[in-house]
């Protein structure tokens, strides 16, 4: 053999070795996947929406007359009956005002009794004068100047009743404006909110001005989730559906509730498009611990009542890859795990939740998966060797398995 062969068969020996060692190291190189079952379960298709808690009553107390806040018997949090006193303001000023209207009143039905006596008086007079005038007895300017004074003071007295008359609206009016010196609750319910303090100025509204908002008075018995649904699900939700409710201060924590009402017209939220308000009231009211305002999340079921247990996996499991064309659609799999390696499996997939996907083909049930991490899945590839590890969670949250028949 000449020395040029020697040197590439020389070569060619060390190429292999080198290719050998590099098969064997990644042969070896396994990667750690999170591993799952394909389980039986229902899924219930949802709509996710945000908002924020809120009390099916709420009113907002205001006084209708201007005064200084002389007595606060109530503050934040407290529950109070209908008809109770929540604040006084200070009736000095209009106090004065029923009591001069009050003496003015008085001074009118004295001078209603003045004017009746003269007019009966004078009545009596002008009778006489009549029979005297029929007998010749008087001249007509005498009779006449007695007439005169009749009317005059029936002109009187009913001027002097008249004057009375306005003089009692006007006390009526007054008494009525110092009584609404006295706040009091509308409703049964809690005080949620106190803005005015004791010793500041109470105003009323006034036109195109409104008042100061004094404090807010909730019914707590009866609690709801006003939340924001996409133009692009809004059409799946309908009222009677139940939701799952989530606030965001107790994330740990989620109440049932039933959809009530579904916005006919939209709200616009700046870069974010067009949704519909739908207010869902929860089946019971955590007192205490849910506040009005607080942020939440509502998981709204569209599912029918008669869903049944499907093949299903983690959503997090199925790769989704673009089909080859435009008008192709995209090809959904999984990595089936047997022996230590990775096989990807086309799959079938219909409807969905949070966090299961139902597979119509491709897997059975009780057929071990990856589930994880996002990170090793995204870089995994049919036929590589994997190491399993324990999950992050023993199953990602939604409904639980289907029971045994």
């Amino acid at each position: 053999m000449s020395r040029t062969g020697r040197i590439l068969t020389l070569v060619g020996v060390a190429a292999a070795i080198v290719l050998l060692v590099v098969v064997q190291k990644r042969g070896g190189d396994a990667k750690r996947i999170e591993v799952g079952a394909v389980e039986e379960r229902v899924i219930t298709p949802t709509v996710l929406a945000s908002g924020s808690l809120t009390y099916q009553t709420e009113i907002s107390i205001r006084t209708e007359v201007m005064g200084r806040v002389a007595e606060l018997l109530v503050k934040e949090g407290d529950m109070v009956k209908r008809g109770e006193v929540l604040l006084r303001l200070d009736p000095a000023t209009l106090q004065a005002q029923v009591d001069a209207l009050e003496a003015g009143l008085r001074q009118s039905r004295l001078a209603i009794e003045r004017a009746r006596v003269a007019a009966e008086t004078i009545e009596t007079k002008w009778r006489r004068y009549q029979q005297l005038r029929e007998s010749g007895v008087i001249d007509a300017n005498t009779y006449d100047e007695v007439r005169s004074q009749r009317d005059q003071a029936r002109v009187e007295l009913n001027s002097s009743m008249e004057m009375a008359s306005q003089t009692e609206a006007q006390l009526a009016q007054a008494r009525e404006q110092l009584a609404k010196t006295v706040l009091r609750a509308p409703i049964d319910g809690r005080v949620t909110q106190l803005v005015i303090k004791l010793g500041e100025t109470a105003v009323p509204s006034a036109t195109s001005i409104a008042g100061s908002d004094l404090l807010t008075i909730a019914d707590t018995s009866n609690m709801y989730a006003e939340v924001n649904v996409n133009e692009t699900d809004v059409a799946r939700v309908v009222p009677g559906q139940t939701a799952r409710i989530v606030p965001a201060a107790f994330p740990e924590e989620s109440w049932e509730g039933v959809v009530e009402t579904v916005a006919v017209s939209p709200r616009q939220v700046q870069g974010q498009g067009k949704s519909y308000p739908v207010k869902i009231r929860l089946n019971a009211t955590p007192e205490l611990r849910f506040h009005t305002g607080m942020s939440c999340r509502a998981e709204i079921s569209t599912r029918a009542s008669d869903a049944r247990p499907v093949t299903a996996v983690p959503v997090q499991a199925v790769r989704y890859e673009e089909g080859q064309t435009r008008d192709e659609p995209a090809r959904a799999s999984v990595f089936v795990i047997r022996d230590g390696k990775a096989s990807q499996r086309t799959v079938d997939v219909g409807i969905a939740d949070d966090a299961w996907i139902a597979v119509t083909r491709g897997v059975t049930v009780g057929e071990r998966i990856a589930v994880g991490p996002a990170r090793e899945l995204r870089f995994l590839r049919d036929g590589d060797r994997v190491e399993e590890m324990a999950a992050a969670a023993d199953a990602p949250p939604g409904n639980p398995p289907a029971a045994d028949p």
